[in-house]
Order: C-alpha cells, then sequence, then structure tokens
C-alpha cells in the first residue's frame, strides 16, 4: 500500500498508516486514533465541489487580465469537480455524477471503530486527490503453515472524483512478510461496486464485510492447498509463459515471453529472490510462484509512477493478472 503515496498536491505525503514496514513513507498513526486525525494526516480533509465549466466563444487577447462574462458560455451537462482547499481540478463528469467525498470514505467504517469491531489501517489519496481509499483490519491473521506465512484480511473502500473508479467495497488480503496484496474472488457476497451514476449506500457494503470472514476460511483452504502443490522450476516456467501470454494485446511468441523483463522478474523472485520465498509454504510450490506474481505486480513491474503501478494492481491490468495467476496456479495441481 505504500505506493499509494501522494506527494503531488500537499506539503506532506497524503497517506496514512499504521504500519511503518510500508517504506517508512507517510504519517505513521497510533492504534485508535480518532477519525479527524486520521483525515487530516490521509490528506483527505477536502471537500469535492463542483461547478459548471464556460468556454470564450471569441478570440481572448492573452494579456488581457480580465474575461467579459459576455464571451462565455457555460456547459449545461458537464460539471468539473474540484479540490475544496487548493481549488484545483479533479475532472470534468456529466452533472448527475454523484461524488463520495473523501470524509464519507472514513466514516463508513466508524461505527465498527467505535465499536472495536475493526481498525483503520490506512488511508490516502492518488493523483492530486482524483482517488481516495481506506482499508481496515477484519481479523487478525492466520497462518498457511501454523507458524510464519500469515495473511491479514482487510474491508478496502475506494472511490474517485473524476470517473476513473467506481465506488467499491470489497475485501483483500495482506501476505504480512512481503505486503503482498491478493483477492481470490472477483465477484460474490463479499464485493459491492456502484457507479456514480446511483447514491452509495453504506448499508450494502456493511453486509460485504459482515460476510468476509466465510469468504477469507475459503481463502485459507485454498492458499493451503496451493502451499501444497509441488512446482517444479520447468513448470514454474510453463505457468509464467502462459501467464504472459494470456495477458498480451495479440498472440505472443513462447520465446519472446520468456526474453521478457517480466518472466526474469517473476521467475528469480519464486527461484528465492522474493520475501518470503523459502518459507516452507513458498519454496517450490503453487503457492509460492503465485506470490511471486503478486510480488513482481505490487513493487516491481514497470510503471510511470508508484501511484500508476499501485491503481494498476488494485484496480487494473496488474489486479487482473493476479486473478489470472489465481487460475493458473490452481490448474497446476
Amino acid at each position: 500500500m505504500a505506493h499509494m503515496i501522494d506527494t503531488t498536491s500537499r506539503a506532506t505525503a497524503s497517506y496514512a498508516s499504521t504500519q511503518r514496514e510500508w517504506h517508512g513513507l507517510g504519517q505513521l498513526m497510533p492504534t485508535g486514533a480518532d477519525l479527524a486525525a486520521w483525515a487530516a494526516a490521509a490528506g483527505m480533509d477536502y471537500k469535492v465541489q463542483r461547478a459548471y465549466p464556460r468556454y470564450a466563444i471569441e478570440r481572448i487577447d492573452p494579456a488581457a487580465t480580465h474575461i467579459p462574462t459576455t464571451s462565455l458560455r457555460q456547459v449545461e451537462d458537464k460539471v468539473v469537480l474540484f479540490r475544496s482547499d487548493t481549488h484545483a481540478p479533479l475532472g470534468v463528469v456529466s452533472d448527475g455524477y454523484k461524488v463520495v467525498q473523501p470524509r464519507e470514505v472514513l466514516d463508513f467504517f466508524r461505527e465498527w471503530a467505535d465499536a472495536g469491531g475493526l481498525t483503520i489501517e490506512s488511508a490516502g489519496v492518488l493523483f492530486g486527490g482524483k482517488r481516495y481509499f481506506a482499508t481496515a483490519k477484519l481479523a487478525d491473521g492466520v497462518c498457511v503453515d501454523g507458524s510464519r506465512d500469515k495473511l491479514v484480511p482487510y474491508a478496502l473502500l475506494s472511490t474517485s472524483a473524476d470517473g476513473s473508479l467506481a465506488t467499491e467495497g470489497r475485501w483483500t488480503t495482506v501476505r504480512v512478510v512481503c505486503n503482498n496484496t491478493l483477492r481470490m474472488a472477483r465477484e460474490g457476497a463479499t464485493a459491492f461496486r456502484v457507479t456514480h451514476r446511483s447514491e452509495w449506500k453504506p448499508e450494502k457494503f456493511q453486509a460485504v464485510i459482515e460476510e468476509a470472514q466465510a469468504e477469507f476460511g475459503t481463502f485459507m483452504e485454498t492458499t493451503r492447498k496451493l502451499a501444497a502443490i509441488r512446482v517444479e522450476s520447468k513448470l514454474a516456467e510453463e505457468m509464467t509463459v502462459a501467464l504472459f501470454k494470456k495477458g498480451a494485446a495479440g498472440a505472443a511468441d513462447a520465446d519472446k515471453v520468456r526474453e521478457s523483463r517480466g518472466f526474469a522478474s517473476v521467475m528469480s523472485l519464486f527461484a528465492g529472490a522474493g520475501k518470503g520465498a523459502m518459507l516452507e509454504t513458498s519454496r517450490g510450490t503453487a503457492w509460492g510462484w503465485l506470490n511471486a506474481v503478486t510480488e513482481h505486480v505490487d513493487h516491481h513491474v514497470r510503471a510511470r509512477s508508484d501511484e500508476n503501478r499501485t491503481a494498476s494492481a488494485l484496480w487494473g491490468p496488474g489486479d487482473a493478472m493476479k486473478q489470472q495467476a489465481v487460475e493458473i496456479a490452481l490448474a497446476a495441481a
């Protein structure tokens, strides 16, 4: 989650977490901090406001200090969303766009946090405030092997103010040893998504959280199954080739895939360079190969910026690749 840090619009990083391990960046938060403190530390203490865009209908002198109102026309079916604090534009959307405010994302977790049912673990904004999110830990971690390889379930609530992302609530997992993120099921009882054409109804995501424990149990059964599947180097190579061919835009040649940077990265992580790769659950197993893929996607894949890499890993092509890797790993049995 460290890659989510936004340093573009504020003097301090717009990210807060209870975990120093995420690259030591952002604001370190004490357990039990109230939501006002979270909003300030995570850079979510602004509102998304709207205004109708205008355009000039005649040539304006570049040296002019004032544009006559009579020379402007208003676009009636579009609005500009902008930050209340810096007035920086966030996006141009339809006038029916339903905004979920940054503070609403945090406030959603208030009832459970006040009751001690879960703890907020991280929050922040991406791309200058165009996207924002919060995660909350649903339960203590569970070990794949009964000792060291621990996974922790989280609720993730995210949305956007530029039309790039629907309001989405789902659970995800973090592997403690490497901070890799993964979710097994793309749809189901523990996923909720609503476009900005509709009102955000928090009670629907409440059901997602309440049912997540059952889904996490199924997730752990799958991880233990993967940890029991032996994968030799040759098979790992075949699985990696299949993964990158599946994600290619056109027909990909297997030899070219083997020469690619992505192939080399995944195979190196699987062979021992990955964090936790030498644990008994990972060494030479389908679970180890899957984590090599997730570590590559979350931390090493080439991207224009850390923000772009994280957005891809959680909501875009990187997330899709991780789900494809799950299918390939399960097929190795």
